[in-house]
């Protein structure tokens, strides 16, 4: 919001949010010194925004990082996931059920995954917080890598590939 708000407006314009929940873009508007309005039906996050509002009055950032406090409320209903180590990524897990969703030409069942699959339906069932967001991989149509900014570790070595037609090609380094 920093950024947007920087270049679009100048010092003493307004800035309108009218889904305000907890207050980031009215509390970069004020960092910016630009006038603000925003709208907010729920009490709990009205509050939580005052609160904020006047932390960067008192000098306090309300951007802070909290590391030791695991946040006490978020916008879904979906349940926190408990922090874990993940023996497999939760990447390539979906990676697999792309390849199997291709094999069997559908959106694969948790039958399927554990017919299926090379890694136990628990890995599934407890790193992912719903089955949707396990076969939201095999929904997609992009290329899914398990790499980064599509770089892949091969022979110790780093090789850059660029898509061209759905495929990759490697770049000369």
């Amino acid at each position: 919001m920093y950024r947007l708000i920087s270049l679009f407006t100048n010092e003493n314009e307004f800035v309108l949010d009218p889904f305000n929940g907890v207050g980031s873009t009215t509390l970069t508007a004020q960092q910016l010194k630009r006038n603000f309005v925003g709208i907010e039906l729920s009490a709990y996050y009205h509050n939580i925004t005052c609160t904020r509002h006047q932390e960067l009055t008192d000098g306090i950032d309300p951007f802070r990082k909290n590391n030791d406090e695991t946040p006490k409320t978020k916008n879904s209903h979906v349940k926190r996931l408990e922090k874990q180590d993940y023996l497999v990524s939760k990447k390539q897990l979906q990676l697999e059920v792309k390849q199997i969703a291709l094999q069997i030409g559908r959106k694969p069942t948790k039958e399927d995954i554990a017919a299926l699959s090379q890694y136990p339906i628990a890995y599934y069932e407890n790193y992912f917080t719903s089955w949707g967001e396990v076969t939201a991989a095999a929904r997609t149509t992009e290329c899914m890598t398990e790499y980064k900014n599509n770089i892949l570790q091969e022979d110790g070595q780093l090789r850059l590939f660029e898509e061209k037609k759905g495929k990759y090609k490697k770049q000369a380094n």
